[in-house]
């Protein structure tokens, strides 16, 4: 089963991940993972590789437009690669202040 969790940063994410899938590997902070891709030089990972998983993201595209065209290219990868990975997942939530809201899935209940 996939799992994509979103929601602002320290807001609870990787809690709440652990409790609906403590046996299901957890990837957190895909948006570091993204950043740390295109510092490197990698290739921008695709969702076909966290498929199975439970994957935490923050959402970054809720400010300030960034001057920097790194920045603004990071949240456009980042953004690009959560909706690709959403439109896969079996159940997405949104987590703000410690509560999670389902986004997507017939029956969300946790």
């Amino acid at each position: 089963m996939t799992i994509l969790i979103v929601g602002g940063a320290a807001q609870g994410k990787t809690a709440f991940a652990k409790t609906i899938s403590p046996q299901t590997e957890i990837v957190d902070n895909l948006h570091a993972i993204v950043k740390a891709a295109m510092q490197e030089g990698r290739p921008i990972p695709k969702a076909e590789e966290f498929l199975g998983k439970t994957v935490v993201c923050n959402e970054l595209g809720c400010g300030v437009v960034p001057m920097d065209a790194m920045e603004r290219d990071w949240r456009e990868h980042t953004g690009r690669l959560c909706c690709d990975l959403a439109a896969r997942a079996d159940r997405v939530y949104r987590v703000c202040c410690g509560i999670p809201q389902c986004i997507k899935e017939e029956t969300c209940a946790w």
